[in-house]
């Protein structure tokens, strides 16, 4: 449903009294309209209340990012909640194990310790006040049950949600949007000793690594564990590196709060829970390439040409600089065939904004969530196909590859939707423009329409 002019004190008490009934609320809103500061009122008000709140993000950069917020709300209030933040240290076990869960049980560290902590409480605060002879990670764990709220990254969420009541989940979208780690396989050469033409597949990677570790010295041992960890995923050689897909599961027995820009189509099925939808007064145009598409198998014939000629049109209508969003290969093709140079960082102001005004990123990578690029005011997106191991082992999960793939791409679109400084939130849909390209977007035109004003590709290009 539609908040139907519901201010937002209103929506927050609605919010609430549904997850007290034990119902998940999926609450939808635009960029840029404050859905995580939401969020930490319905955290507050509930926490006050005595009841175990845990909020999750897709990473931890963001929930550290996101965690200054938090304190801002609760600090210093009537029934102040307390608050912990469990993520942001720059290593977490003294001999900088990777796998340090192997190696905890024997570690003179490992023992229980009763400190005084603080109400609103990070790692890092909890590293300077942990004795000498202690873990300041094992107490973290046995200290962020007495807490009202508790901050951690998605994969910390099977750990925590035993301990509370309800659970926030922002962008939650990334739910439904595989996990992709990736490793060179030069870095997996020199780690298990061998040349890089001996690691044709992944079966090969794991026999090196089984092979190696039964007379590795400690710290050795430690990285090809954490390999062999990683191998336990979906994993394919690509672009000379390993890939690995995880897939992101979350309980469905504690009553959530889902926060998102772009829900998945239909979503949420039928039983689920709510729907609360804050629906945008004007939204971005998106131009859609109807025609064409460019796939691996082809090589990406003419995609340079055709980008070239997008960006050149672009320039010409007032666009000061361009982000396009391309897998590994399409990125290779991308750079062979511009005749400028690209930046691969996107500016932080209009001073860092590249002389040829075109940025190329990842789009599987770390700007895909939590990264505003709001000094860029036109987003290419090609449709980021999954590998077919991965898209073979979603379709065996029961999960739509196609689906993962287009919330990808609308939410790759989003981060150039962010106000920059001394710009209204209301002015961004009509500065900012997005290029879909390939005609696979097309066939989905019907859900894009719900996030953007859908034209068809200009016939001069």
């Amino acid at each position: 449903m539609t908040t139907g002019g519901m201010d937002k004190e209103s929506l927050i008490r609605e919010i609430i009294g549904e997850l007290k009934r034990g119902r998940n609320v999926v609450f939808v809103a635009h960029t840029g309209w404050g859905k995580t500061r939401m969020a930490f009122e319905v955290a507050a008000i509930l926490a006050r209340e005595g009841h175990k709140m845990a909020m999750f993000f897709p990473t931890a950069t963001l929930a550290m990012k996101k965690w200054r917020e938090l304190v801002s709300i609760i600090q210093g209030t009537v029934l102040q909640p307390s608050a912990i933040l469990t993520v942001g240290a720059q290593q977490y076990c003294i001999y900088r194990w990777q796998y340090p869960q192997k190696h905890c049980r024997r570690c003179v560290l490992y023992r229980p310790q009763r400190i005084e902590a603080p109400s609103i409480l990070t790692y890092s605060e909890l590293e300077n006040i942990v004795p000498e002879d202690a873990c300041g990670y094992w107490i973290q764990e046995e200290l962020f049950p007495q807490y009202n709220i508790v901050l951690g990254h998605y994969g910390r969420a099977i750990k925590i949600s035993p301990h509370v009541d309800y659970i926030i989940w922002d962008e939650a979208q990334e739910l439904f949007i595989p996990s992709l780690r990736s490793v060179a396989l030069s870095e997996i050469a020199e780690v298990l000793n061998v040349d890089t033409s001996e690691l044709t597949d992944v079966n090969a990677i794991k026999e090196y690594a089984e092979a190696k570790l039964i007379d590795a010295e400690p710290i050795k041992e430690d990285v090809i564990y954490s390999l062999l960890q990683m191998l336990r995923l979906t994993c394919w050689i690509e672009d000379g590196a390993l890939h690995c897909l995880e897939l992101r599961q979350f309980p469905s027995n504690i009553p959530s709060l889902m926060l998102t820009a772009t829900p998945p189509p239909g979503w949420p099925p039928e039983g689920w829970g709510r729907k609360i939808e804050i629906r945008p007064q004007m939204k971005p145009k998106a131009l859609i390439e109807k025609e064409i598409d460019f796939f691996y198998k082809d090589g990406y014939q003419g995609l340079g040409l055709y980008l070239y000629m997008l960006i050149k049109w672009a320039k010409q209508k007032g666009a000061k600089c361009i982000i396009i969003f391309a897998i590994s290969s399409a990125r290779r093709v991308i750079e062979w065939n511009l005749p400028f140079q690209v930046s691969y960082e996107p500016p932080e102001s209009a001073e860092q904004i590249p002389p040829s005004g075109v940025v190329v990123a990842d789009a599987w990578g770390k700007m895909r969530v939590g990264v505003d690029i709001a000094w860029c005011d036109f987003a290419v997106v090609l449709w980021p196909s999954l590998h077919v191991v991965a898209r073979r082992r979603m379709k065996a999960e029961g999960r739509n590859p196609d689906v993962a793939e287009l919330l990808l791409s609308v939410q790759l679109s989003g981060r150039i939707m962010r106000p920059r400084p001394g710009e209204r939130p209301e002015d961004v849909p009509r500065r900012r423009l997005v290029a879909l390209v390939g005609r696979r977007f097309w066939q989905h035109r019907e859900y894009l329409s719900q996030h953007f004003e859908i034209e068809e590709m200009p016939a001069e290009l």
